[in-house]
């Protein structure tokens, strides 16, 4: 029964999210950027759809040409406390393939989000902040490698 079902849904094209098409252009690619926790995050996508992450100067690349990770003071109490913050991630990155020819213009990706901030909780919204900045970075880089697909 569990065959059937897994046969059906892969006969009607569903994936799951995570798991994308690659051209085989780009079944090897170069990472290059200064922010470590975008490039590992790319990486590890990457090979789970598996592709190479390499460092070979004629390999496609995807670049991370900027990154930028924003707090802000969202809402505050009647003692001028915070109690809100909102969180904007912003990366702007191409894609150039093994020709040096660009198949991605710059292009920026934003995600935001929000968290509620509870005095005396701090270790918690740290461990908050952290989680989010890491969905975030997770749902970017998903982002870029599904640009791969129409490359």
């Amino acid at each position: 029964m569990l065959g059937l079902f897994a046969f059906l849904l892969a006969s009607c094209g569903f994936q799951l999210k995570s798991q994308v098409d690659i051209p085989d252009a780009f079944l090897s690619l170069r990472l290059n950027g200064d922010d470590q926790t975008m490039i590992d995050t790319l990486s590890n996508i990457l090979k789970q759809n598996g592709v190479s992450v390499v460092q070979d100067d004629s390999a496609p690349e995807i670049e991370i040409v900027q990154v930028q990770f924003r707090k802000s003071v969202e809402a505050v109490n009647n003692l001028g406390i915070a109690t809100d913050y909102a969180y904007r991630y912003l990366v702007e990155y191409r894609i150039v393939d093994s020709s040096g020819t660009i198949r991605v213009p710059l292009e920026p990706i934003i995600q935001s989000g929000s968290l509620r901030y509870v005095v005396g909780r701090e270790l918690e919204v740290e461990h908050e902040e952290n989680f989010l900045k890491n969905q975030m970075a997770n749902e970017i880089a998903g982002r870029i490698i599904r640009q791969l697909r129409w490359l």
